[in-house]
């Protein structure tokens, strides 16, 4: 957990450095993108992040610890912990959409635990009529699993942006928020959906071949 006081449910403490997404200062530009905040930079932008009752980062929290049936407060704290030590923040990205970006990652985590934890029980405890899968009916499952996961690499293939959207849009980012968070402008989000929209196209093709060949 982080150590760390907080008043009104803003962390505060005494850090020089100017917060990298400040009114003050302007966001890097799209060229600069890729850069990443400094861990003292990271560090001076969570000063100013509000975890206050009903701030946007205390409804994440509870909405992403809702679905992995976790605390709300040790997702938060455990997801500025990360961002402090081991997670890496794009340049232009705000810090409180960074952290929702990890408390998403870590209730992911928790989900994938838990339900291979239970697919493992029930392969154990299976009785009656829910039978498991057939061999041939297990081949093509993983098969049609993994034809899903390379479509969508195939999707954002050379395109770390599209990458980005694909992960703002899955978290229910929208608009300017969705723009930020993938570190471009909402003009260049507009080119990078048609993008997306015309190699899922292809991808959903090749998955149709997929199923009429089976």
């Amino acid at each position: 957990m982080v150590k760390s006081s907080a008043i009104n449910g803003t962390i505060h403490n005494n850090a020089k450095a100017p917060c990298p997404n400040s009114v003050g200062g302007a966001h890097t530009p799209i060229a600069n993108a890729s850069a990443s905040l400094t861990r003292p930079q990271i560090r001076a932008a969570l000063t100013k992040i509000d975890i206050g009752p009903g701030s946007r980062l205390k409804k994440c929290a509870g909405y992403r610890a809702f679905t992995a049936d976790i605390c709300a407060d040790d997702l938060l704290q455990e997801a500025i912990l990360r961002a402090m030590t081991s997670r890496r923040c794009p340049a232009g990205l705000a810090i409180e959409h960074f952290l929702m970006g990890i408390m998403r990652s870590i209730a992911s985590e928790i989900i994938a635990k838990r339900e291979r934890a239970t697919e493992a029980l029930l392969g154990l405890c299976q009785e009656g009529p829910a039978a498991p899968l057939s061999p041939d009916e297990g081949i093509a499952f993983t098969e049609r699993a993994e034809a899903c996961r390379q479509s969508l690499d195939e999707i954002v293939e050379g395109s770390p942006v599209a990458e980005g959207v694909l992960d703002g849009i899955d978290q229910g980012l929208c608009g300017k928020a969705l723009a930020q968070f993938a570190g471009i402008d909402q003009a260049k989000l507009a080119t990078v959906r048609k993008f997306i929209v015309r190699r899922s196209a292809i991808a959903w093709i090749k998955l149709e071949k997929l199923d009429e060949a089976a």
